[in-house]
């Protein structure tokens, strides 16, 4: 079973799929209820070291029997320590049991199956959420499961390209809405490329809180004001692009209170409201890790936190000239972990080939190994490790390791750092 874990501010969700379902499904915190959003708080009973999570967290809490905590995802990135019933707790720890305890509810009665894979998906990854992420997934300690991350914006790409193609025929926007900000995510793809490249072009929030309810009798016009704001919002956001469908996405639309919006966005297009789009875009993109169909073979993503280009070398295979691909254009930067084993040539120089995936020329880079170890060319073998800090810095380390018992490492290491 492969688990799409979508990370939001304020509550998540838990999409599944297993071999021999149709498509993926999302967890119910209590079965039968079509209630998907877990509120993202932990509560601990006063004196004794029991949590709750979720709907049930806050009604402990509700009825004074314990300590709530929120913003656990926020605190886990600052790295702030929280006094919960006189006891100083790391943020990634609270962190890190909110999601054990929020996993449980795969254990279902209608769930069933070891976890093989989780993608993480979230608004945005930067280092920072990648390094607290990577170390709550440590703590987590899901024995034999791969940990993956992903954005907002990827998880939009996986699940379009598995719906009906005529939903995609033209640019599809996935508008997010909180119940604070709006945030516009635009699905897009170049036809002409081989693979077609994919796009998923992102907004900047647009500030739009929810009114506040002061009487029954104040609901329609603050509706209205609402309703008036975002068609104004979205006029502009769709501009005279052609778009197949609109997804409105997120807690802020589950009052339906955009009905003269509708004439607008419905106009010559599918329009869907959904809350899980993430978590089971997170699903098909673990899925087309083992189980490729054609539109996943055919496409590639390039993203805000994809490398954009092929990273290579020619090298000499078994005596014949060949092309040794080190990174491809589409990995996540943060994904980036590889290594090699090589001989270098005699005068230390290994040429980079750098092949964007987006129209740009073809680059070569020479980087060259200054000092070599005084051993036969056919002896120099080192070891190459690439990495990246982000998504267009490269770290190459290159250390001697010897040539067997005969010619053992000089102990010599080489860094460079590369801007692609």
């Amino acid at each position: 079973m492969v688990v799409g874990f979508d990370l939001g501010r304020y509550t998540v969700q838990i999409s599944y799929y297993r071999s021999g379902m149709d498509e993926p499904a999302t967890a119910e915190q209590i079965i039968g209820s079509q209630v998907f959003n877990i509120p993202m708080v932990l509560c601990k009973r006063r004196g004794v070291n029991q949590w709750f999570y979720g709907r049930e967290a806050l009604r402990q809490h509700e009825r004074g029997e314990g300590f709530l905590v929120d913003g656990l995802l926020q605190k886990a990135i600052r790295g702030e320590r929280e006094n919960v019933d006189g006891e100083e707790i790391e943020g990634i720890a609270l962190l890190t049991l909110f999601i054990k305890r929020s996993l449980s509810i795969l254990g279902g009665s209608r769930v069933s199956g070891s976890i093989t894979d989780i993608m993480f998906t979230c608004e945005r990854l930067d280092t920072e959420v990648v390094d607290v992420m990577g170390r709550v997934s440590e703590g987590l300690q899901l024995s034999n499961c791969n940990v993956y991350f992903q954005s907002y914006a990827e998880s939009i790409y996986h699940y379009m390209i598995h719906q009906d193609r005529e939903l995609w025929r033209d640019n599809v926007m996935c508008t997010y809405y909180d119940g604070t900000d709006v945030t516009d995510y635009v699905f897009s793809r170049n036809p002409r490329t081989k693979p077609v490249v994919a796009f998923v072009d992102t907004s900047d929030p647009y500030r739009m809180p929810m009114p506040q309810i002061v009487s029954e009798d104040a609901r329609p016009a603050a509706y209205d004001r609402l309703d008036k704001q975002f068609s104004d919002h979205m006029r502009d956001a769709l501009g005279e692009e052609f778009f197949s469908s609109i997804y409105l996405l997120g807690d802020g639309f589950k009052e339906q209170w955009y009905t003269k919006s509708v004439g607008l966005l419905a106009h010559n297009r599918r329009l869907f409201v959904g809350n899980d789009l993430f978590s089971r875009g997170a699903c098909y993109s673990l899925r087309d890790k083992y189980e490729p169909d054609e539109n996943a073979k055919s496409h590639v993503y390039l993203g805000v936190d994809k490398l954009r280009c092929n990273i290579g070398m020619n090298v000499l295979r078994r005596g014949r000239r060949s092309y040794l691909a080190l990174l491809d254009a589409g990995i996540n930067w943060y994904d980036v972990k590889c290594e090699y084993e090589l001989f270098v040539p005699e005068d230390g120089v290994l040429s980079l080939e750098i092949i964007p995936l987006d129209g740009g020329e073809h680059d070569v880079r020479d980087i060259e190994l200054y000092d070599l170890p005084e051993r036969d060319p056919d002896t120099l073998r080192m070891k190459l490790v690439m990495s990246m800090s982000d998504v267009s810095t490269v770290h190459m380390h290159i250390e001697d390791i010897g040539f067997g018992e005969l010619f053992p490492s000089s102990q010599k290491e080489w860094d460079f750092t590369i801007e692609v």
